[in-house]
């Protein structure tokens, strides 16, 4: 059995490595290493003025372009989505370096998954989702998203998507109108249109034979994949944007809709297999959210720049302040993937180097 240090390193040990201030109230951040020769970390040209992380907290800063979209791992790779480049963008965590950029299929990309062998974009002024070739970019399939089963608004039908996920035997593509359509991967073909109530979904992911949609402040949305059956909507005290999985669980961020609580956001913890909400943690307001083996990563604003937390099942949560500012998480190939919300950087974060 792994023991807690393995189960939690790419997880919890996180918050202590990205420390630069420390953060005043409940989240704390432990001491700085002694002062070490650290390996010269792998490096492209950055943007005038821009900030870094210190050398001995990232291993590696990766040049990427304008950002805006998402970090997915998948297929050994890194993957980002530089929507404002139009471009997805392939980082190989082996050397640390941007080994391909290709075209995001279309204008104004939107969502990304990896998965099936392809890489999945949606473009919601065309509604459609486009799958690349991993390995040469080039478009193997454009999806058409047909009109709505109901009408959005008198006489409007359009699906307008906005989110894609990849599993249990099918592409998975969310609109903020209230729909959820199934995409067979053989034939690229909608084969079901599941309805859910109207919202602004951020995030969807599959695990435990379901799809999970972050509903707003309907709370999560739980599909089950062998049905295309909405199984029901689980009520939460979070205006539901963002979700993860791993480790068993779901985990659901957003802002919060408790008014007793002080925090400006919160993360829920659902148990995958009986959808039972285990726990709700106060955080800041989530940006990124990442889950590990049993642990979940989330990065916030701050008034200095930005903070990083680690929730635990049962245990306080903890973080620190840091500059710069990051948004979107990333984890796999043996490392923490956080990009630089306002520049053009994206960090990785050794857990080998750091204290859990």
């Amino acid at each position: 059995m792994a023991s807690q240090r393995d189960t939690l390193r790419v997880g919890a040990a996180v918050l202590g490595a990205v420390a630069v201030l420390a953060v005043v109230g409940r989240i704390t951040s432990p001491e700085a290493p002694a002062s070490r020769s650290q390996p010269t970390p792998t490096t492209t040209p950055a943007p005038p003025q821009q900030l870094t992380l210190p050398d001995r907290w990232a291993t590696a800063q990766i040049e990427v372009g304008h950002g805006g979209g998402p970090l997915v791992f998948d297929a050994g790779s890194l993957w980002v989505g530089a929507w404002r480049d139009g471009q997805v963008v392939r980082v190989d965590p082996r050397s640390n370096r941007v080994v391909a950029r290709f075209p995001a299929g279309g204008r104004n990309p939107a969502g990304m998954a990896v998965g099936a062998g392809t890489i999945w974009v949606v473009h919601s002024d065309t509604d459609e989702v486009v799958r690349l070739d991993p390995g040469t970019g080039r478009v193997v399939a454009r999806i058409k998203l047909e009109p709505l089963p109901f009408e959005f608004a008198p006489g409007d039908r359009r699906f307008l998507p906005s989110l894609v996920a990849v599993g249990a035997g099918a592409g998975w593509v969310a609109t903020g109108r209230g729909a959820v359509a199934r995409i067979d991967l053989a034939s690229n073909r909608v084969v079901a249109v599941i309805k859910l109530r109207p919202g602004s979904p951020a995030g969807i992911a599959v695990a435990a034979r379901s799809v999970w949609v972050a509903a707003g402040g309907d709370g999560v949305a739980r599909i089950e994949a062998a049905t295309n059956r909405l199984l029901g909507t689980i009520g939460l005290d979070i205006y539901a944007e963002r979700v993860a999985v791993g480790g068993g669980a779901i985990w659901v961020a957003g802002p919060t809709t408790d008014p007793i609580v002080e925090m400006a956001g919160a993360v829920a913890r659902i148990d995958a297999a009986t959808g039972r909400v285990r726990e709700i943690v106060p955080t800041g307001l989530p940006i990124g959210l990442a889950a590990a083996a049993s642990a979940v990563l989330v990065t916030e604003p701050d008034a200095v720049g930005g903070a990083l937390e680690c929730i635990q099942p049962g245990a306080t949560p903890s973080g620190m302040t840091l500059q710069p500012a990051l948004g979107e998480l990333a984890v796999g190939g043996g490392a923490v993937w956080v990009a630089d919300r306002r520049g053009s950087l994206v960090y990785r974060l050794d857990p080998d180097r750091l204290p859990c």
